[in-house]
């Protein structure tokens, strides 16, 4: 007989029928998942790429094989890349990039045409030096020079040469660059048809730089160099002169921002940039050097800014003209250097009546009593000595002046006597010996032997 499971599988086939198990199963089975459809992963990367500008290693290979192709062609040349032209003949040539900028250009807070009022006086007087008394703007040159490098010498090279100079309505600037060392030879036999028009050299740490640099390389061509026997304002010692104590750093970039009100966008720092001509012979890619150009312009059109910004300056009534306290004592200091004591007078005055107070007030007057004395005011110098001692009850200079003024001047030995004492007496705990203590006791020891000799004669 067949079996009695077999017979009911039969019959729940034949009838259709489902086991609780079965039944179970398909009640709480989940129905089965959609299948998904996965992009494809390059798709996927070629639209991201898009999206993000990315390139393929293999467009990047045919890009860079595309500009190694152009360079080795000249495509990226200087003469291709910036404004300007080869100049020359048989002899060699060089790049020119000359820039015609109108006299209504502004570079900071003048306009270029300013520099040709700038006065002979305020130009000798701010670099003291007499020879700049007959300084003319409209013969003046102003020259800045990149190198290969800062340590001088033979082997050190101006690749780039800039000048810059007032013409017909204009001022034009010149930048002579060298695209190898053999360009050398014509670009001087330029510069020196323009240094023959030269009355003045004006640059920026000239003296000491550019100008011997630029000897250098006149002597390695075996050709006179002009600019020699020129007058030179050199504007780094006449910004010292007047700023150095309010600003320590006097580099040209400091004086545009902090002076000038010049902002520069798309310059390079000055120690790249011999770095940059490197690059360039080797790649022949002017590309990087379009910020040099920019850079060494700024430095040339500064020069001519900065010099009519101090003449402007030192035109103003009284030093009106130096906005700062440590400027203005700084004119006050420059006029007293060059024994302008008349004008230390009446500098120092309008500084006083600011009420400027401290280390500098005390400096102020200490200038203003000496120049009192070398104008022989001796009135007025007392005054100024006794506000200064008043003020300043430990300044043992002052007291030390005005002991002398009253014994040789007012004769009043016993004022000066008590002067003496009264300093001596103010001298800090352990400075037995110094020049200034020194010279009160001195001075106190004759004043009391001149009483002596005085009382015995009575």
């Amino acid at each position: 007989m067949p079996d009695a499971k077999d017979k009911l599988k039969a019959l729940r086939a034949q009838l259709g029928l489902k086991t609780g198990a079965e039944v179970a199963q398909g009640q709480f089975a989940s129905p089965p998942a959609p299948q998904k459809v996965m992009p494809d992963s390059r798709e996927m990367m070629r639209d991201l790429s898009a999206r993000l500008g990315l390139r393929t290693g293999s467009q990047w290979a045919a890009e860079r094989a595309e500009v190694e192709s152009r360079r080795e062609s000249g495509d990226f040349e200087v003469d291709k890349i910036i404004p300007g032209a080869l100049i020359g003949g048989e002899n060699g040539r060089f790049f020119l990039a000359r820039h015609d900028y109108p006299l209504d250009h502004r570079q900071g807070n003048l306009e270029l045409g300013e520099a040709l009022r700038a006065s002979s006086r305020h130009i000798a007087f701010s670099a003291a030096d007499p020879e700049l008394e007959d300084f003319d703007p409209r013969t003046a040159l102003f020259m800045d020079t990149e190198t290969t490098g800062l340590a001088g010498g033979t082997g050190t090279v101006a690749f780039l040469v800039g000048v810059g100079y007032f013409a017909e309505d204009c001022f034009r600037l010149d930048q002579c660059f060298m695209r190898d060392y053999d360009d050398e030879g014509p670009m001087l036999a330029f510069l020196d048809e323009r240094f023959r028009a030269c009355g003045t050299v004006v640059g920026y740490n000239s003296k000491c730089f550019d100008l011997p640099l630029m000897r250098t390389r006149f002597i390695q061509n075996r050709m006179r160099f002009r600019l020699e026997t020129r007058p030179h304002y050199d504007l780094v010692h006449a910004s010292r002169r007047f700023w150095k104590r309010r600003l320590s750093d006097c580099s040209l970039g400091n004086i545009e921002r902090e002076v000038l009100g010049i902002r520069r966008h798309g310059d390079v720092p000055s120690y790249l940039i011999p770095q940059l001509w490197f690059d360039y012979l080797r790649t022949r890619d002017a590309r990087p050097l379009e910020s040099v150009f920019y850079h060494h312009r700024m430095d040339i059109l500064s020069l001519v800014s900065l010099t009519a910004w101090l003449s402007q300056c030192l035109e103003a009534e009284s030093g009106k003209g130096f906005e700062h306290s440590e400027d203005q004592l700084s004119l006050v200091r420059v006029h007293f250097n060059q024994k302008n004591y008349a004008e230390v007078v009446r500098h120092g005055s309008v500084y006083l009546e600011s009420g400027g107070g401290g280390p500098m007030r005390r400096e102020c007057l200490e200038m203003i009593g000496l120049a009192h004395k070398r104008l022989q005011q001796f009135t007025a110098m007392q005054e100024i000595l006794e506000l200064q001692v008043q003020e300043f009850p430990s300044d043992l200079s002052a007291r030390l002046e005005l002991a002398k003024l009253h014994e040789h001047r007012t004769r009043n030995l016993m004022e000066a006597a008590r002067i003496c004492e009264e300093a001596l007496v103010r001298v800090p705990a352990g400075l037995d010996s110094d020049m200034l203590v020194d010279a009160l006791r001195h001075r106190l020891e004759r004043i009391r032997r001149k009483l002596g000799r005085a009382g015995a004669e009575d």
